[in-house]
């Protein structure tokens, strides 16, 4: 008899265990598909950066602020970024964190987090600082009032350049962020 009420107790007891087993498994899912949503985000906000920033080309061609060349420029650097961004988010977004085994999820996020990094060291430096020493000389040596210093002109852009870099640069953060805690929760 003694015997016995071991065997059901080691029963339930591993039965118990079974169901933490899943329970775990569910909430570590639940967990990786919330801090997806910071990732998302970064791409929603890139995207409607992009569809705000292209209505800069129909606003110039009615008031002539910049050059056609600086206007096209820009149009077509937002449409790579944004293409891309696409490019990037791509794996992530084809993710099913439900679904997918630890190892699938772990090697896109690992692939993400790398490629968005490369992004903000590399390509980042080349597109920008070009985009604004092209900006300032359109806005301020090339259309500066007489008498009112160019220099004082580059204040805006550059405010505006700061601005948009660290707001560039949260996101970015948090996207690598989440990507980075997915892999530690993977990990753990």
């Amino acid at each position: 008899m003694n015997f016995e009420e071991m065997r059901n107790q080691f029963a339930i007891l591993k039965d118990q265990l079974n169901n933490q087993e899943i329970v775990s498994d569910h909430l570590l899912r639940n967990a990786m598909k919330k801090r997806n949503r910071d990732i998302s985000s970064t791409k929603r906000m890139v995207y409607g950066c992009a569809v705000f920033c292209l209505f800069f080309y129909p606003l110039n061609c009615l008031y002539q602020a910049w050059s056609t060349a600086f206007t096209i420029f820009t149009c077509l650097m937002i449409l790579f970024c944004a293409a891309a961004t696409w490019y990037i988010h791509k794996p992530v977004e084809e993710l099913d964190f439900m679904r997918d085994d630890f190892a699938t999820v772990a090697s896109v996020m690992a692939k993400f987090k790398k490629q968005y990094d490369n992004w903000l060291h590399y390509v980042t430096p080349v597109l920008i600082i070009p985009f604004i020493i092209w900006a300032c000389y359109e806005f301020a040596w090339k259309n500066a009032p007489e008498g009112v210093s160019p220099w004082l002109l580059t204040i805006p852009i550059f405010v505006g350049a700061a601005i948009g870099g660290l707001v560039g640069y949260h996101y970015h953060r948090k996207a690598v962020n989440a990507a980075q805690d997915i892999l530690d929760e993977i990990n753990n």
